[in-house]
């Protein structure tokens, strides 16, 4: 029997969003999510029919956000497939994909065609050698083609991602090149804290970027773009696009968390900073594999902790390209 109740954990959150990740490998290998490229495709990957029935059973169990993650999603040849096929379920509100963006420009009118509604794009430099040293030899102008087809293929809205490292980055940072980009396009830049799963040491508090961006002339707190998240949105005034910051340490949102993560290795994880997770693949075995990935689901949403320096200090945490982001 398929189970209808709301997804909700043991502190009375609502779990409405859901995260799969659709590959480990990515053709980047950032400083701050996993030093070398990962491997190639392993044969416990998911499958377009896997991620289909775990959308299925989740949207049924009322999430209605979906986001599908990497390693780099685009990377997957069967992609516009596995983004029609969970946009044709009843009840998905929202279908997101996050990439690095290397590839985008091939694939974002496919993507919009295929049912994509919006778009995460990694973008923690726009100068071309920063860019190139944090990813590992990444071609930032590829980056700034595939915002421009995205923007063209009507995804909207389109976010750009900036991980904040370290006190020095911010120093070294050129702001001008984002606020440039947020004049004349309809894209939202957010600068995000760093987490210690990154391998990070210290971080850079994201509202210290408020202040270097206070000085190129008065911001304005603005709603975000799509009326949910945990980013504070900001805009100036002769600005189409807006500036938003994301603070899981300096001002943890565990409270408002309503998300689980699905890895391309079959397990659930109840938070970034678990330990386990709740393997899928002995259930995406069966004939109708839909009540026991419910089933499942629950069990890791009972699972979530209050918030995540709760079990942040245990170890067995995995790596950023595993996990999903």
């Amino acid at each position: 029997m398929t189970i209808t109740t709301p997804l909700t954990d043991s502190f009375s959150r609502r779990i409405e969003y859901l995260r799969i990740s659709v590959t480990e490998r990515c053709n980047l290998h950032c400083t701050y999510c996993h030093p070398q490229l990962a491997d190639a495709p392993r044969s416990d990957q998911l499958t377009a029919n896997d991620i289909y029935h775990i959308a299925d059973a989740a949207v049924q169990l009322g999430m209605r956000r979906i986001r599908l993650t990497g390693g780099e999603p685009l990377l997957r040849t069967d992609i516009e497939e596995i983004v029609s096929r969970i946009r044709s379920l009843p009840g998905v509100e929202d279908l997101a994909l996050t990439t690095n963006g290397q590839n985008l420009s091939v694939h974002a009118a496919s993507l919009a065609s295929a049912g994509l509604m919006r778009v995460n794009i990694s973008l923690d430099s726009l100068d071309p050698d920063a860019y190139r040293s944090i990813t590992g030899g990444g071609d930032v102008a590829s980056v700034l083609r595939g915002i421009d087809a995205a923007l063209d293929a009507q995804l909207d809205p389109v976010k750009i991602n900036v991980v904040l490292s370290t006190p020095a980055s911010l120093e070294d940072q050129n702001l001008d090149p984002f606020i440039d980009l947020t004049k004349n396009r309809i894209v939202h830049v957010r600068f995000i804290e760093a987490m210690p799963i990154c391998g990070h040491a210290s971080f850079l508090p994201a509202r210290s970027i408020l202040d270097r961006l206070a000085e190129f002339g008065p911001l304005s707190a603005v709603p975000g773009p799509d009326g949910g998240g945990p980013a504070a949105y900001y805009q100036r005034e002769e600005s189409q696009g807006t500036i938003g910051v994301i603070t899981p340490i300096t001002d943890p949102f565990c409270a408002r968390c309503n998300r689980l993560r699905v890895t391309a290795r079959g397990e659930i994880i109840p938070c970034l900073f678990s330990p386990s997770g709740v393997s899928l693949l002995q259930a995406l075995k069966a004939d109708d594999p839909l009540a026991d990935i419910q089933r499942l689901l629950q069990r890791a949403a009972k699972a979530k902790p209050r918030r995540y320096g709760d079990v942040a200090h245990q170890s067995g945490i995995s790596a950023m390209h595993i996990i999903g982001g």
